[in-house]
C-alpha cells in the first residue's frame, strides 16, 4: 500500500508523547513515526480543505481571506509540478496542477512533466520533492523512487535515484546522497585559485536525457564531487521547513533587536553573543536560510527556483549553467516570468489573476500563507516539564519562543500574530565543530542562524548538514571548543548546564523537543 501525505491544510497531526523510563536519557523519535511519508499528495476526487491554512487570529478573529486561499491552492499546483527541460517538451497539459487535474497525475511526486523550465544544472525538478516530511512544505524526507507504477517501491531519497536517473539522465551519485540519508545540497568552500567559493554547485545534470530532442549534443558533466569531499572543499545543507514562513516574514526588525536585548544580562552569564545578518543595501535584518542570508521570501523564492532546479526567473534571469547545447534552441532565458498571453490555453493568461504570476512568485505566495507547526495539543508531563528545564539552563536565550508581526499589515491573518517559531533569528559562533567555512553576508564560516524549533518533533535529520538522526546527538553538538581558525561555540555555557542536569530532566527537554 503507497504512503500518503496529509491534507496540507491539516499540517502536521499530533499525538501524544509519553515519558521513556530509561537509564538514560533517549530522544523519543519522530513524532508521528515516519508512515506520512512519501506517496500521494491527495486521492483522486477529494479537494484541498476549505479551512483556513493558517490558523485564526483568536485576538482579532482574522482569517485568510478567499482571494489569498486561492492563491495558496494555486501555489501549491505549481509547486508540485514535474519541469521538463524545453518550452513544448512536457508530456501533460502545460500547468496542470499535481492535485488530479482530469486525468494528470493525482499522485505525488509527479511522473508526467507539466512545467517547462529545468535547467541544465540542478539538484532537484519539482519543489516540494525537498519539502516532504511529514507532509508537503516539511523538510526533507522519503519518496517512492518509481512514481507513476502500480506498484511503488518503498521511500527513500529521492536524490538518490530519481532526480539522477529519471528520463535518462546519466549521473553518478554523490557518496553523501544516501539511499536513507537526508536530501543534501553542495558548496564549495574555495575556487581552484584559493579564493573563496561559497556558492551551491548542483549535484545533477540533464546530460542524456530521453525527452528533450532539442539537446542530443548536451555533453556538460557534473563536479568531481568525489575528489572535492576528499579535499575537505564541500559543505553541506539540508532544506529547511516551510511551514510558517509568511510570519516569521512578518516580524519586524524592532521585534528581533528588543527580543535580543531583553535577554542581554542573562546571555552576558553565559558567554552568549549574537548579532544579526544584515542586508548590504538597506541594513535590516536578513532572516531566513540556514546562516539568515536572505532577506524576504521573494528572495528565497526566486533564488530557490534558479539554484535548485535551475529555473530562470526575474529574480535570477542568468542560467547556472549557460551551455547552448544544454538549453535547447526554443527555450526562453530568462524561463518563468511574468504570464502575458493573450489566451489561457497553457493556463498564463495575462487577465486570468491566478495564472498571471510566475510559478516562482506562486511558491513565494504558498509559503506566506502556510500553517505554522502545530505541537502536541496534549504534550506529556515530561514534555511539560522539559520546557521548565529548557528556559532554565538557557536554552530559550537564542531559541527565542514567541515573538509578534508587524500590528498592521495587507494581510489581516498575518497581523498582530504571535510566532512561536523558538528562534531570536540571529547569527552565533557555533565553533569549529559545526563551522562549515562557508561565509554569506556577515556570517562567516562559523556562524548559523538560530534554527526554528517549531516542528522539531517530526524533523528527520537535524544540524545544516543532516549528521544526525538523533536529538540528543544535535543538542551535544552544539559544544565546541575554540581553534585556531574559530572561536569557542557560544553554546558552550548551555550545554554545560544541559549536561549537569539529572537523567530524567534531560529526557524531560528531549519530550518536549519532541512535542513541538
Amino acid at each position: 500500500m503507497a504512503m500518503r501525505f496529509l491534507p496540507v491544510a491539516a499540517l502536521l497531526g499530533a499525538i501524544v508523547i509519553s515519558s521513556i523510563p530509561a537509564l538514560a536519557q533517549v530522544d523519543p523519535g519522530v513524532r508521528g513515526g515516519l508512515a506520512n511519508t512519501g506517496g500521494g499528495l491527495l486521492q483522486r476526487g477529494i479537494a484541498i480543505p476549505e479551512p483556513p491554512v493558517i490558523s485564526p487570529n483568536e485576538t482579532s478573529g482574522a482569517t485568510i481571506q478567499q482571494n489569498e486561499l486561492a492563491s495558496f491552492i494555486e501555489g501549491i499546483n505549481r509547486a508540485g509540478q514535474l519541469e521538463s527541460t524545453c518550452q513544448n517538451c512536457a508530456d501533460a497539459e502545460d500547468g496542470a496542477p499535481a492535485t488530479g487535474f482530469g486525468e494528470v497525475d493525482p499522485e505525488f511526486p509527479q511522473s508526467h512533466t507539466n512545467s517547462n523550465g529545468l535547467g541544465a544544472r540542478h539538484n532537484a525538478d519539482q519543489c516540494l520533492l525537498c519539502h516532504g516530511q511529514p507532509t508537503l512544505g516539511g523538510s526533507g524526507g522519503f519518496l517512492p523512487p518509481n512514481p507513476g507504477h502500480k506498484v511503488q517501491l518503498p521511500a527513500e531519497n529521492p536524490l538518490f535515484r530519481l532526480v539522477p536517473n529519471r528520463f535518462g539522465k546519466q549521473n553518478i551519485v554523490p557518496s553523501f546522497e544516501e539511499q536513507f540519508g537526508p536530501i543534501r545540497e553542495v558548496r564549495f568552500k574555495f575556487n581552484p585559485d584559493g579564493t573563496p567559493d561559497n556558492s551551491v554547485h548542483q549535484l545533477y545534470t540533464i546530460r542524456g536525457i530521453t525527452t528533450d530532442p532539442t539537446i542530443p549534443d548536451c555533453a556538460i558533466t557534473q563536479p568531481d564531487f568525489a575528489a572535492e569531499l576528499a579535499a575537505g572543499n564541500i559543505a553541506l545543507r539540508i532544506p529547511l521547513q516551510l511551514f510558517g514562513l509568511g510570519l516569521v516574514d512578518s516580524i519586524q526588525d524592532i521585534e528581533i533587536r528588543s527580543e535580543f536585548a531583553n535577554t542581554a544580562a542573562q546571555r552576558a552569564l553565559l558567554g552568549i553573543n549574537g548579532r544579526p545578518n544584515l542586508s548590504a543595501n538597506d541594513n535590516t535584518i536578513t532572516r531566513f536560510g540556514w546562516k539568515a542570508q536572505n532577506k524576504s521570501l521573494v528572495i528565497f523564492a526566486g533564488e530557490a527556483y534558479n539554484v535548485e532546479m535551475g529555473v530562470t526567473n526575474e529574480v535570477f534571469p542568468q542560467a547556472t549553467d549557460e551551455d547552448p547545447d544544454c538549453n535547447g534552441v526554443n527555450k526562453p532565458l530568462p524561463n518563468d516570468v511574468l504570464r502575458t498571453d493573450t489566451t489561457d490555453v497553457n493556463l498564463a493568461a495575462f487577465d486570468n489573476p491566478l495564472h498571471i504570476l510566475p510559478d516562482w512568485m506562486q511558491f513565494m505566495l504558498l509559503m506566506r500563507f502556510m500553517d505554522f507547526p502545530h505541537p502536541d495539543p496534549n504534550p506529556s508531563a515530561s514534555a511539560r516539564h522539559g520546557q521548565v528545564v529548557f528556559n532554565s539552563v538557557g536554552c530559550s536565550l537564542c531559541h527565542t519562543p514567541q515573538m509578534q508581526t508587524a500590528p498592521v499589515m495587507n494581510s489581516p491573518v498575518l497581523q498582530d500574530r504571535p510566532v512561536n517559531l523558538f528562534s531570536d533569528l540571529l547569527l552565533h559562533h557555533m565553533g569549529p565543530g559545526l563551522a562549515d567555512g562557508i561565509s554569506q553576508g556577515l556570517a562567516q564560516g562559523d556562524e548559523f542562524r538560530t534554527s526554528l524549533l517549531w516542528g522539531v518533533g517530526q524533523r528527520i535529520f537535524f544540524l545544516s548538514d543532516g549528521r544526525t538522526s538523533d536529538l540528543l546527538e544535535a543538542i551535544e553538538d552544539h559544544a565546541s571548543p575554540a581553534s585556531l581558525q574559530y572561536p569557542a561555540s557560544e553554546a558552550n555555557g548551555v550545554i554545560d548546564q544541559f549536561n549537569r542536569l539529572s537523567v530524567t530532566d534531560k529526557q524531560a527537554v528531549l519530550d518536549f523537543l519532541r512535542s513541538l
